[in-house]
């Protein structure tokens, strides 16, 4: 008796270990920023972003940065330390939830002849599900795609 009431406990313990969903790279790479609007203003550039989470996880905390990438020579480029944070950045972003915010980048005073200005570059730090180390990811890349 005692050993069925073992059995039985390991069984369920078994089943829900394996309830508990993995987060994968597949995951990540549903989670996409793209550009909705771009508008240039004297001194300044705004940047109309949308977030699209298509994961089945929650984004619970974001970050989200745009830079002009440093130009080396016609076909090379580097990343810029100086970048500008997104402000109004959401908490508990849903499965299949889309965000719109706005970056303004101002242009004064900043050297535009070693920047690639044409291809701005946006970079998204943030946790599923859960707050911690484990949970943690960052995404990256171009945001206007030609």
């Amino acid at each position: 008796m005692k050993t069925k009431f073992i059995s039985i406990m390991f069984l369920i313990l078994l089943l829900l270990t394996g309830c508990v969903k993995e987060i994968k790279l597949k995951d990540i790479e549903k989670i996409k920023v793209v550009l909705v609007k771009k508008e240039t203003r004297p001194g300044i550039i705004i940047y109309k972003m949308k977030l699209i989470n298509g994961s089945d996880f929650v984004i619970k905390q974001n970050n989200k940065y745009v830079s002009f990438p440093i130009e080396l020579n016609e076909n090379a480029h580097k990343g810029n330390e100086y970048k500008i944070e997104v402000k109004g950045n959401k908490l508990d972003i849903q499965p299949g939830e889309e965000y719109t915010l706005n970056v303004i980048m101002p242009m004064e005073g900043i050297d535009k002849s070693v920047l690639a200005l044409d291809t701005p570059s946006y970079e998204l730090k943030g946790y599923l599900e859960k707050v911690d180390n484990k949970h943690l990811f960052s995404v990256g890349g171009a945001l206007i795609n030609k």
